[in-house]
């Protein structure tokens, strides 16, 4: 469901993360659980910090409310 949302949107870098492999971006986004859904701006202000939406709707959704 990520992949396919995702690519809808060509103009945004999405990355996703190893826990296991990079402990110390879970320690400076505060990541508890997975997974987990972090959105930044080009400044790297945190705009979105929570578990991700459960349906492709919902994830264009919050990536449109965050844009």
């Amino acid at each position: 469901m990520f992949d396919a949302t995702t690519s809808k949107f060509r103009d945004i870098t999405f990355e996703k993360l190893d826990l296991d492999t990079s402990k110390d971006q879970a320690s400076k986004y505060n990541v508890e659980s997975i997974p987990r859904m972090i959105m930044l701006d080009a400044s790297g202000n945190v705009l979105y910090n929570a578990s991700p939406p459960r349906s492709e709707e919902a994830l264009a959704a919050v990536i449109n409310q965050h844009r």
